[in-house]
């Protein structure tokens, strides 16, 4: 007599007796990028100029893998580490070029006649991604982590602005 058995129960037991594999572990954190904008007339959208990140990230393979690579992304801007082995942690500052970030609606925010000075923190402005990338004698396997990315808008004041700035030259 044949006894049959499921292949979900083969499956199954495969799937259990199958070497457990710890994840590995990305976080980041970031600090508040800093823009200067000058007061508008009716526009009620602001152009950011370049914005400089500073992200911190934290990672760990697991035990049998080493860490190959980290990559941080932020809108068309990159950059890659390859840490040493004895690294767990990585500060860097990326640049983002002006206008990679769309404009962004800010209401009654620094519009001409405003004295200057005032502040607006936005919260996600801006995302970074994170990957990184493990090696181990299986093969290589990647964790992301995604982050908001804090932007503080600073008004110029108009005594602030260069005066030339909206006069026009005289024609020659």
């Amino acid at each position: 007599m044949r006894q049959q058995i499921p292949i979900t129960a083969i499956l199954w037991v495969v799937w259990l007796m199958q070497p457990a594999l710890a994840d590995a572990e990305l976080i980041a954190v970031a600090s508040e990028a800093r823009a200067e904008v000058s007061p508008r007339g009716a526009r009620r959208q602001v152009r950011l100029p370049q914005l400089d990140f500073s992200v911190r990230a934290k990672f760990a393979c697991p035990d049998d893998a080493v860490a190959e690579s980290v990559t941080i992304s932020i809108a068309d801007a990159h950059k890659r580490y390859a840490p040493n082995e004895d690294d767990n942690s990585l500060e860097a500052v990326v640049a983002v070029p002006a206008n990679q970030i769309a404009p962004i609606a800010t209401g009654d925010f620094c519009m001409d006649g405003n004295s200057g000075g005032e502040e607006l923190l936005l919260a996600g402005v801006a995302t970074a991604q994170l990957s990184l990338r493990c090696l181990n004698q299986s093969g290589r396997f990647v964790s992301f982590a995604s982050l908001a990315l804090p932007v503080r808008l600073v008004c110029k004041s108009d005594t602030d602005q260069d005066p030339s700035v909206g006069v026009p030259s005289p024609a020659r």
